[in-house]
């Protein structure tokens, strides 16, 4: 059966052509909402740009594992901060490799696509002579995240957000020494490569932090180059190997695999794992008891706050105060994972205890 409107064309006209004004009106409004995003307490705020300077900025990182999702987010929500007040920033993933050549591709192919700010996660001290050239040469705003390297500053970089990777390790040190007390074993090394600056600090700062304990490490480590499935297999090597064993320190991506072998061993009790990043896995491995503690290294602030640095950069001449800046890195256990657990605060809190 076919249903009729009793209508008039020109009153039918007229219906459609105020139903068409209020979506658009809604469409607008929707859409100044959505830029209409303000900055995050507690981090860094954009300067106010009067001049209407157009900001683009690349935020460089990669994506082979779940460290990469926090920074991705903060770069994000960065750009809906910024789009309102001339800023645009993008995610861009450098490669599969993570190395100062696949970084400074990456920088270069951002300086030639019109990127007036990029941010990198900085693979050794060869990415500073780019770094150095893009600033004198195209007054590009350049910014690094993840290992803290003087050379950044140096070279004319703006800001350099991330973890002091040694005392890091230092600090994981201790807190194993004080939740095993004074017992004696072996603890079994799993780090990203050899040839990663971060990690390696952070295997380096472990190593000092237990000496004039009772633990020693088993040998100086394997690698595992930040996937949780060769972390599974470096972990289950060292549990059945190592009979002393009391603890599993993994330096990079992936410790949540550590976690997994321990727990399908059925050793959860015995052997203590230890990691870094506060991310969906890590956080739930803590909550099941198959890992003792990670080190967070605000991984949202390093996307997040590298950007709007550049933003101010760009738009008012301005660097971070220092240039060099060691990122929050808070140590989560059970009895902090409520207060520490990124899921369970607002997007983008500044960790905190």
């Amino acid at each position: 059966m076919t249903h009729t409107i009793a209508k008039s064309a020109p009153g039918l006209r007229a219906s459609l052509l105020a139903l068409a004004s209020a979506a658009a009106l809604l469409t607008a409004a929707g859409g100044a909402l959505a830029e209409d995003v303000g900055p995050i307490a507690g981090r860094p705020e954009p300067v106010a740009n009067e001049a209407g300077t157009k900001a683009k900025i690349a935020i460089i990182g990669f994506a082979n594992n779940p460290y990469w999702v926090a920074v991705q987010k903060g770069a994000e929500t960065a750009n809906d901060v910024l789009k309102s007040r001339g800023g645009e920033v993008r995610w861009i993933v450098g490669g599969a490799n993570i190395d100062v050549p696949t970084v400074n591709q990456a920088i270069n192919a951002a300086a030639t696509q019109g990127y007036n700010g990029i941010g990198f996660f900085i693979a050794g001290e060869g990415n500073c002579a780019l770094v150095k050239k893009l600033v004198d040469e195209k007054k590009i705003a350049m910014g690094a995240y993840n290992t803290l390297f003087p050379c950044v500053e140096e070279s004319g970089g703006v800001i350099n957000y991330a973890q002091d990777q040694v005392t890091a390790g230092k600090n994981a040190a201790a807190e194993l020494i004080k939740a095993v007390g004074d017992k004696e074993g072996k603890v079994g090394v799993i780090v990203s490569q050899f040839t990663a600056p971060g990690s390696e600090q952070r295997r380096k700062g472990f190593v000092e932090g237990l000496q004039g304990s009772k633990l020693t490490v088993v040998n100086d480590g394997i690698e595992a180059k930040d996937s949780a499935g060769a972390t599974f297999a470096a972990a289950k090597d060292f549990l059945t190997s190592t009979p002393n064993l009391v603890a599993l320190y993994a330096t990079a991506g992936g410790p949540f695999g550590a976690a997994q072998a321990v727990k399908a061993a059925g050793k959860q009790d015995a052997v203590k794992v230890i990691g870094y990043d506060f991310t969906k896995e890590n956080v739930a491995a803590i909550r099941d008891g198959s890992m003792f503690g990670v080190t967070g290294q605000d991984e949202f602030g390093q996307g997040y706050n590298v950007a709007i640095a550049l933003f101010n950069n760009i738009v008012a001449q301005q660097k971070a105060e220092p240039v060099l800046q060691p990122a929050v890195s808070l140590f989560m256990t059970k009895e902090t994972v409520d207060q520490l657990d990124p899921d369970k605060l607002p997007l983008g809190t500044v960790p905190k205890l």
